[in-house]
């Protein structure tokens, strides 16, 4: 975690900046006294930072790509606050929930006038490439796309992604494995086109995969429910999961949820738990549990005590 706190110095922060990222200007809002923070992980073929400060001016400069190895495509995801992105003759304004691409090979410059935070993903461009197809042209910068639309879906993931590698690095790099065609799916997204390949198998088992996070709690949620909501066929979401199969995963994140609350809430029954977790009896969640940990619940709690 890199940080400069109110009243330190702005040149410490460019510095922080531009060793995160690649050689940066930056402008602080003269009204307002500075502050600024990063933590910063590297993942499978992209790196993941998160980004909080309060305004300035960020600029991309020929100086600077002068300096720079390599070419990278970065993604901005806004988690609080709105910014104005510059780049190619085209002005995004992105705010809350909203992902936005930039090209570290020509220049560019962010405007934000007031205090945000961002998730950012930084991947090479040839990576990037190689993984959205050969065919796709001129990077999409400068386009805001909303978290309504099919890329929000990947927002989501790199933003859920960027929350638990600071709680639990070594599940994140678990999760991870997918982000750089993910993040190739919203690409092509941006460009006007729709993914093929590997980036649309990404994009839809992702789609899946956030339907059943919200709902995996509830026992009513089943199969054809999730092939339902997603618009897909039984056939199709059982391929999306392949071998692993879609029921593995639902179990998996129902044992994950009970986890949590044997540990969060240690006076809590058994059958609570179970019902809490999205199992249908305390035997299931019981054949459930052992089948993913190779302990009974019981066993978990007393194995993890404080």
């Amino acid at each position: 975690m890199s940080s400069v706190e109110r009243g330190e110095s702005f040149a410490e922060w460019e510095s922080f900046l531009s060793e995160s990222y690649v050689p940066l200007a930056v402008d602080p809002d003269r009204g307002a006294e500075f502050h600024g923070a990063i933590h910063r992980s590297r993942m499978a073929g992209f790196d993941l930072s998160t980004i909080s400060s309060s305004a300035q001016r960020i600029r991309r400069t020929k100086r600077g790509i002068a300096r720079t190895e390599g070419e990278f495509l970065l993604g901005s995801i806004v988690v609080e606050g709105i910014g104005r992105l510059h780049q190619d003759g085209r002005v995004a304004v992105v705010r809350a929930g909203d992902m936005v691409f930039y090209d570290t090979s020509r220049p560019y410059h962010w405007e934000i006038d007031e205090s945000w935070a961002q998730v950012v993903v930084q991947a090479p461009l040839e990576s990037v490439r190689a993984e959205a197809g050969a065919e796709l042209g001129k990077m999409p910068t400068a386009v805001a796309l909303g978290s309504h639309t099919a890329a929000g879906v990947v927002a989501t993931f790199f933003r859920d992604l960027a929350r638990i590698e600071q709680a639990a690095p070594e599940h994140a790099n678990v999760l991870a494995d997918n982000g750089l065609t993910l993040l190739a799916s919203a690409v092509r997204l941006a460009a006007g086109e729709l993914p093929t390949g590997p980036p649309a198998q990404a994009l839809v088992r992702e789609h899946v995969l956030t339907y059943m996070r919200r709902r995996c709690t509830d026992p009513r949620l089943n199969v054809d429910e999730i092939a339902q909501a997603c618009l897909l066929s039984r056939r199709s979401l059982y391929r999306v999961f392949g071998d692993e199969g879609v029921g593995a995963v639902l179990r998996q994140m129902r044992v994950d949820a009970a986890r949590a609350l044997l540990l969060g809430d240690r006076g809590r029954s058994m059958a609570s738990v179970a019902v809490s977790s999205g199992f249908s009896s305390e035997r299931q969640f019981f054949r459930a549990f052992r089948w993913e940990t190779g302990m009974t619940p019981g066993e978990f709690r007393e194995t993890h005590g404080t």
